[in-house]
């Protein structure tokens, strides 16, 4: 009677499954479409890049060298005055040094005669060398400069007869100029130190020479290109390389044979992008450009992994929720299908009640034996009443054994407490987790859950389910001992960060205190002036750069001390010498009193951390042209006592320890001009970890004070003298 029913249902089952690999089917589709639209944009992103950055690179490049061809020029066009002005042929040597001023790309200038011997040079020890001519190969017409050959070296030193050839990581780009020859005076007029007398003309050929610098090329792309696994080169057209960044394997002077751009120039495309074979490993997105005026190329290569990593990240992203929208559509399909199997088995089910009510309950133990966790019920009091075949994984011997026993029993001690309050009420589903042996003695971790029985309201008792998770428990562990490694190696990386950091700041004070007193000095000279402008931004936005580094990692970056016996005048003396760019800059006078030795035992890159934040901030808050007085001595006790002043706006009196919490300020320096509120938070955590303390006051007169003691030692290190005063 139901048989037509169930076959239906049968049916359903089958269209489930076709609808769910359709469906399946549509979301890979819609997901791959847009992650390969992706995939091409940043590779089409990354071609428009490298196209940019050649032809930036280029531009460069060529106006490098035209401006040194220009320079020499005009050196040649002064030779030309000097010949016919004797008063001109006094000021050649000066104009020859004059030109180095304003080119620092250009190492050394020098005049050379027909045989290369060096007349003039802006470097005097060059003089009288003389440079084999023949060596450059082609050399220039008259009044017409070339591009030479990539030769190793520094100077004309080492391109001089009768020096051996050596091979060195420094090299130089010749560029030779023929000046032009007059053959209507003769060729015996007196030679001066330009190569010829006032007034008097040669027959035979003279030769400007300038030395370019690569490296100022080589500069200019690491600006261009971010690092990583990208590289820009610059080649002469037959395939040397005259200059490239360190990410490339080739050094300058080598040959790029086989490089497919080269073999795109000689087809005739002088600029173009491509994904393949590079000078880099691996494929890579190259970009070329072949200069107009010389025999130039530059090449930009970008490492398509390294353009195609943030399309991976975002592709991670869209594969999970790809593998999650599969996994919601499978677990659709098998539902449905499975209430459609279940809705199947309760009709045949119903079916076969309907022919005999005493098959039912054989039906029911078969279910319960099929299924993989254990199937319980017991009274009211927790005793077992029936379980069903997969009782034998629990326990040695048959599940009609396990009848009469109480469930908390089986348990181990500790969880026998648990196990027996799922019997204690009526509430609803109760769960806990507990170990029980298996047959074999083993110890397996249980998911236990029962739910009650009733009856008219009468409670008959307890139905409950025992699931295996003994493999999910150890999961869970590993996943925790994986957190903690990963945890740890955050703090180290962390630390890392801050020792970084630190140790970027000097060198930084310094360039930053020398190139403004390079604008200071420039004297008037709009190009000097620019460039140490140029070299102060970046100095200044490298400065801010490892500031957000260690903004980032300092609550974490004091780790253990590493102690040594150290006069405290030395560290303190190093972060004077750190910071005197800063005081100097705002017209401060640090004045600086420790009459005599200070041993302590003290891990010097710590105690220098806390004093370096202690003395930045006073420069930070001391009035412009005012005095920051630092002293130190020896307490009656042995302590060793440092104070830092200055007569800044104070501190507020409640204020005094609140400042010493991380991220907080005072309200008096809440302007602007204080930082991230952790430099104090940090000394104080230094010193204490040397067994010291750091605290605050308040100045006489205005400003504010913060001393800093640290504990007597018996170690010392003996000193010489006081510190002077800055």
């Amino acid at each position: 009677m139901l048989g037509p029913a169930v076959r239906s249902l049968q049916r359903l089952r089958r269209a489930a499954l076709w609808a769910g690999v359709v469906v399946a089917a549509g979301t890979l589709a819609g997901l791959i479409g847009p992650a390969w639209v992706g995939r091409q944009e940043a590779i089409d992103e990354a071609r428009a890049r490298g196209a940019l950055l050649a032809q930036v690179l280029e531009s460069d490049a060529s106006r490098t060298i035209e401006t040194a061809s220009l320079s020499l020029h005009a050196i040649g066009d002064g030779l030309t005055r000097s010949i016919a002005d004797p008063h001109e042929a006094e000021h050649l040597e000066a104009h020859f040094s004059h030109v180095l001023v304003g080119l620092p790309f250009i190492r050394s200038v020098s005049l050379l005669d027909t045989r290369g011997k060096v007349l003039i040079s802006t470097n005097a020890d060059e003089i009288g060398l003389e440079v084999p001519l023949d060596d450059f190969g082609r050399l220039p017409g008259p009044d017409r400069d070339m591009l030479m050959p990539l030769r190793p070296g520094r100077g004309l030193a080492d391109l001089a007869r009768g020096r051996p050839p050596r091979s060195s990581p420094v090299g130089m780009l010749p560029l030779l100029l023929q000046l032009p020859a007059s053959p209507d005076t003769p060729a015996s007029g007196a030679s001066t130190a330009a190569g010829v007398a006032p007034g008097a003309r040669e027959r035979e050929p003279r030769w400007l020479l300038a030395l370019i610098n690569p490296d100022a090329l080589t500069q200019v792309q690491q600006r261009a290109l971010p690092s990583g696994h990208s590289a820009a080169w610059l080649a002469s057209t037959d395939g040397q390389l005259l200059a490239a960044m360190e990410t490339l394997h080739q050094l300058p002077g080598q040959r790029l044979d086989g490089h497919p751009a080269f073999d795109a120039l000689r087809r005739g495309r002088e600029h173009g992008t491509y994904i393949g074979a590079g000078a880099l490993p691996g494929e890579v997105v190259v970009a070329y450009r072949a200069a107009p005026r010389r025999s130039l190329m530059v090449g930009v290569e970008q490492s398509v992994e390294e353009v195609l990593a943030r399309w991976h990240a975002g592709l991670r992203w869209l594969m999970l929720i790809g593998a999650l929208a599969l996994a919601l559509i499978a677990l659709a399909t098998v539902t449905v299908r499975r209430s459609l199997q279940a809705r199947a088995e309760a009709m045949e089910a119903l079916e076969g009640a309907h022919v005999q009510l005493a098959d039912r309950e054989r039906d029911m133990r078969v279910l319960l034996k099929s299924v993989q966790e254990v199937i319980f019920r017991t009274n009211p009091s927790g005793t077992l009443t029936f379980v069903n075949a997969r009782w034998t994984t629990l326990h040695r011997g048959r599940p009609d054994e396990a009848v009469g026993r109480r469930l908390a029993d089986l348990a181990e001690p500790a969880d026998r407490e648990a196990v027996a309050g799922l019997f204690g009420g009526d509430e609803g589903v109760r769960s806990v987790e507990a170990t029980i042996r298996n047959g074999e003695g083993a110890p397996r971790r249980y998911q236990i859950a029962t739910v009650p029985l009733r009856r008219d309201g009468e409670l008959l008792g307890y139905a409950g389910s025992a699931v295996d998770i003994t493999e999910r428990a150890a999961a869970e562990r590993l996943t925790r001992q994986a957190r903690d490694a990963a945890e740890e190696a955050s703090r180290t990386k962390t630390e890392f960060l801050a020792n970084i950091s630190h140790e970027l700041r000097t060198p930084l004070q310094s360039i930053l205190g020398f190139s403004e007193l390079g604008m200071a000095r420039s004297g008037g000279q709009e190009r000097l002036h620019a460039m140490f402008s140029d070299i102060h931004g970046s100095g200044q936005r490298m400065l801010a750069l490892v500031n957000d580094l260690l903004d980032a990692s300092k609550l974490d970056a004091v780790g253990a001390l590493e102690l040594r016996a150290q006069d405290l005048r030395e560290p303190v003396g190093a972060v004077m010498r750190e910071l005197a760019p800063l005081t100097a800059k705002r017209q401060l006078t640090l004045a600086a009193e420790l009459p005599e030795p200070m041993p302590a035992s003290v891990d010097p890159l710590r105690f220098q951390q806390a004093v370096r934040n202690v003395l930045a901030n006073a420069i930070k808050f001391a009035p412009q042209g005012g005095t920051i007085e630092l002293r130190g001595q020896r307490r009656s006790d042995g302590a060793l006592h440092l104070c830092v002043a200055d007569r800044g706006p104070g501190i507020p009196v409640d204020e005094l320890e609140r400042i010493f919490d991380p991220f907080v300020q005072s309200s008096t320096t809440k302007d602007g001009s204080g930082g991230t509120g952790l430099g104090l938070p940090i000394s104080r955590r230094i010193v204490e970890m040397h067994g010291g303390q750091l605290y605050a006051a308040n100045r006489e007169g205005g400003g504010a004070e913060f001393h800093l003691i640290l504990p007597a030692t018996d170690s010392a290190t003996p000193g010489n003298g006081a510190l002077a005063a800055d």
